[in-house]
């Protein structure tokens, strides 16, 4: 009977590493047909702006680096170096400050990471999670045993991305229990994002290095699994492990594989960026239908809010129904003053006209898109 039971977990061992590695993996976008848009595409063409939003500036609000903008329910909640988190109406206007920075019992010395439930904020700082209401009430604080730096919260629990743990992926519940562990660690995985988890559908996805490769967590079926980002790349964590501990390595050779640098997801489209030199293109997935494809970055031409393209598709923001990216108001002005009079279009007028009304040192300016298909 005892040699029964080996038998078995041997069995179900193998299977778990076929469920990862195997042909059959599932992948967010099958690549095998010509999917590529090729020549000069302006984003204005598959791109809509729904709102040039400039946050509010003053003594209150005034923010540091940003390090990560959300925005849920028409809030704007913005993580940045120092600061306290920040709350901002859906038209920029300061709100508020969620707890502050310090020691005592109701406030925290780090802001690590944050999400959002309902009415309710959770806060990671060191050793716990402090729970706040959005008008900055505290509630309550969550004793976790993690040095986790980043946070998401699904409906039976919460995700911690986690240093210092032989796991980088634990499963808790909202009283701050541990219930899982996962995905060993690896040089890669120390890579931390500042949105270390990204909603797909009914699956929380987090990107595994700038490989092929992302942990998955099926929200319906209460398990992790894998999933890839192209059907046809075969660029695995482990690869991109083993190519980090040579003595020689450079990212120099990533580029030679391809490799993958975050995405971005809504309730009807996902985003994500294959950095392969001269080939480094844009994937777009709208969910519902579903349809996919692509663009090279070096066709693409900014003609939205005129910074470079790589700076628009931002990997610390997050929206729930829309996508967002932000600019600092001098930056925008610079890049505003290159682009010749011939194609001063609709955009180029909306984003001057909010400009005028801007301090160049004022908090940046977010920008609320939609992709069209």
């Amino acid at each position: 009977m005892k040699k029964f039971f080996i038998l078995i977990a041997a069995i179900m061992g193998f299977v778990a590493c076929d469920d990862r590695h195997g042909d059959m993996k599932e992948a967010i976008i099958n690549d095998t047909s010509e999917m590529l848009i090729k020549g000069h595409v302006a984003m204005s063409s598959f791109i809509e702006v729904k709102n040039v939003i400039p946050l509010e500036t003053s003594d209150a609000s005034l923010l540091g680096s940003i390090e990560k903008i959300v925005k849920c329910k028409g809030l704007i909640f913005v993580k940045s170096k120092g600061k306290p988190l920040t709350l901002f109406d859906g038209n920029g206007h300061f709100l508020n400050t969620i707890g502050s920075i310090g020691i005592g019992p109701e406030e925290y010395p780090l802001l690590s990471d944050f999400d959002i439930c309902e009415d309710d904020v959770y806060v990671l700082t060191v050793d716990k999670i402090q729970v706040y209401r959005k008008n900055g009430e505290w509630l309550k604080s969550i004793p976790i045993s993690l040095n986790a730096s980043g946070l998401h919260l699904i409906p039976d629990g919460m995700l911690l991305f986690v240093l210092g743990d032989k796991h980088v992926v634990h499963k808790l519940n909202r009283d701050g229990k541990e219930e899982k562990s996962t995905l060993r660690r690896n040089q890669t995985l120390r890579l931390n994002r500042a949105v270390s988890f990204v909603r797909y559908g009914e699956k929380v996805l987090f990107p595994m290095g700038r490989s092929n490769e992302l942990l998955s967590y099926d929200m319906d079926e209460r398990r992790f699994g894998y999933i890839n980002y192209l059907e046809s790349n075969d660029l695995t964590n482990e690869k991109e492990a083993a190519l980090m501990e040579e003595a020689s390595f450079s990212d120099r050779q990533l580029q030679d594989y391809g490799f993958f640098d975050g995405l971005l997801a809504n309730e009807t489209h996902i985003i994500f960026p294959f950095i392969k030199g001269e080939k480094s293109a844009l994937w777009v997935k709208n969910i519902q239908q579903p349809e996919s494809w692509a663009y090279f970055f070096s066709s693409l031409e900014n003609d939205v809010t005129f910074v470079p393209v790589f700076d628009f598709f931002r990997g610390n923001v997050q929206g729930d129904s829309t996508f967002l990216t932000y600019v600092m108001p001098y930056r925008l002005k610079e890049s505003l003053e290159k682009v010749p009079e011939e194609k001063r279009g609709v955009y180029w007028k909306r984003i001057e006209n909010v400009l005028k009304q801007t301090d160049e040192e004022a908090n940046p300016i977010v920008v609320e898109y939609i992709i069209r298909k």
